[in-house]
């Protein structure tokens, strides 16, 4: 199980590197749209340098700034940690240098949207294996390892920066697609990523940016409770079991709940499914205020 699980993971990996290289090399870069993280940050560099007479390839500039957040990873967190992060950055890296700048369509709008679409299927799809696309999520995982708490607002600094930087060198009216492209590739990553469909994008909270660091309340209703504690007992977070009464059945029934970032929630409904097939699981938001929380991710 354990050797199939990674090599749908390695899959993933491939599939998040060939779409990303696509939405950027065949889409975004036709409509002068900058990516989100560091890929949009390494595409701004691109057309800096190119301005100054220096040309330098997107690849190589992903690589020059995923390298040392990777080592800095692994020296921290571990080798299991940037394993599937670094075959998903590896073949970005890949795609990019071989996938040619073909332009298909040329109204800037339409390259935005599917360029987005294609970048956020793909990261979705990671956050839905439990692991990264590196970049940014190495040091937002980091601040809320020394810190505890939701520091999502990273990814938006970065992304405001990318916007800020394009305005005042190519002019406001350059930062529009940018913008589109950002808010299109959150919307594309959180759909991929939940569960459910009924997804639902506020473009006005920020917070949306980085949907896998969202805290989350997981509620599974079981007749056997026990089966389930047993699989959490090693999980990264507590868990709580409460004792109730289904009214229309009037049989004893069992809430096991659980506080943890959305990017575990696919873990945590596996273990539970793995102990109690017939369990029922709701997931819904939540803002820790007070309490003995750590705020880990993957």
């Amino acid at each position: 199980m354990t050797v199939r699980r990674n090599l749908i993971r390695v899959s993933i990996a491939l599939v998040f590197g060939l779409l990303s290289a696509v939405g950027v090399n065949m889409f975004l870069v036709h409509a002068n749209s900058y990516s989100s993280g560091l890929t949009g940050l390494s595409q701004l560099v691109q057309a800096l340098l190119k301005l100054a007479g220096i040309n330098v390839s997107l690849s190589l500039l992903v690589a020059i700034f995923n390298i040392p957040l990777f080592i800095f990873a692994w020296r921290v967190f571990g080798t299991h940690y940037i394993t599937f992060s670094g075959l998903a950055v590896l073949f970005n890296i890949i795609f990019l240098q071989i996938i040619p700048s073909y332009q298909l369509v040329t109204d800037p709008l339409t390259n935005t949207i599917v360029g987005g679409v294609l970048i956020g299927a793909g990261v979705g799809l990671c956050f839905n294996r439990g692991f990264t696309t590196g970049g940014i999520d190495i040091v937002t995982t980091y601040l809320q390892k020394k810190f505890h708490r939701n520091v999502g607002s990273i990814a938006n600094i970065i992304n405001g920066v990318i916007l800020l930087i394009t305005a005042l060198v190519f002019g406001p009216s350059r930062i529009v697609y940018s913008l589109i492209g950002m808010l299109i590739t959150n919307y594309t990553m959180d759909h991929f990523f939940s569960s459910q469909r009924d997804v639902i994008v506020s473009i006005y909270t920020m917070d949306h940016f980085f949907s896998s660091q969202r805290d989350v309340i997981v509620s599974i209703y079981t007749k056997n409770p026990q089966a389930i504690a047993d699989q959490l007992k090693d999980f990264a977070h507590g868990a709580t079991m409460i004792k109730g009464t289904g009214v229309y059945t009037n049989q004893p029934t069992t809430v096991v709940q659980i506080v943890t970032p959305r990017g575990q929630f696919r873990h945590i409904r596996q273990l539970a499914l793995a102990a109690d097939p017939a369990s029922f699981i709701v997931v819904a938001r939540v803002d820790v205020e007070v309490g003995n929380y750590r705020h880990f991710t993957f």
